[in-house]
């Protein structure tokens, strides 16, 4: 069994997605052995009031194998409700954040409040590193998120469940203290796009139990992504751990 963790549905501003419905997810998920995954909406990254987007979710994924993943703004008035709401409506399994797209500082009050929210409920906070890579963006220009503002982040919360999400390799490097120091910190694999044999030099930094599989599905050739942990050579019970064990630490 595979797991996917970083899978969006929905609209991209930038350029347009041919292959973003459910039954798209479901059949490149099913032609490489994958059994379901952690989903978030592409749209509530850029409505007025993210929850409308989930909603828009929670029509497509509801009742399936899919996990709901919440997309939130904690600068904006009412996320606590909305993550409530979420809860009770939708059966969330975690909070995904985007500070370069809302434009706030990770390690600001707001984001503090959502942590203490996330640890009350027991749900994991997915951070968004990057979408796509940030010269493609046109209509509006995130700035990056740094790696010591990050770093600063997870050590600021060692008792979240955080899994940092399209990370590169040398960005991972330079966090690799914190990924061999911190048991809830994770990244996934969706960034690994720097080098020839990433994974095995990955390997070389962090232990496999710190790396989930994500495809970023469907910004990203999901082929590609799968093929940087199924074609590589390592140990069966590595890719195991990285396809599928791993993601069973997560808070729900």
């Amino acid at each position: 069994m595979v797991t996917d963790v970083n899978a969006l549905l929905g609209h991209w501003p930038f350029r347009k997605i041919r292959k973003n419905t459910l039954e798209h997810l479901r059949g490149v998920h099913r032609d490489n052995g994958i059994t379901g995954g952690y989903v978030a909406s592409l749209n509530s990254i850029f409505y007025n009031d993210p929850f409308e987007g989930d909603e828009e979710l929670h029509e497509l994924i509801g009742g399936t194998e899919y996990k709901h993943v919440l997309t939130v703004n904690p600068t904006l008035p009412g996320w606590q409700r909305d993550i409530e709401e979420g809860l009770r409506r939708f059966d969330i399994r975690g909070v995904r954040i985007y500070p370069t797209y809302h434009e706030y500082d990770l390690n600001g009050e707001p984001v503090v409040r959502l942590c203490e929210e996330l640890k009350r409920n027991v749900l994991p906070l997915f951070v968004t590193k990057r979408m796509e890579d940030e010269r493609l963006d046109y209509l509006m220009k995130p700035q990056p998120l740094s790696v010591e503002a990050l770093r600063a982040f997870v050590n600021s919360e060692p008792d979240l469940d955080i899994v940092v999400l399209n990370i590169r390799f040398n960005e991972i490097a330079e966090m690799k203290a914190e990924l061999n120091k911190l048991p809830r910190l994770f990244v996934d694999t969706c960034g690994l796009k720097d080098k020839v044999f990433v994974l095995e030099e990955l390997l070389k930094l962090i232990p496999a139990n710190k790396i989930l599989y994500g495809s970023q599905h469907p910004l990203y050739c999901l082929k590609s992504s799968f093929a940087i942990v199924d074609m590589v050579d390592v140990a069966e019970e590595t890719k195991r751990s990285i396809f599928a064990e791993n993601v069973k630490r997560l808070s729900k």
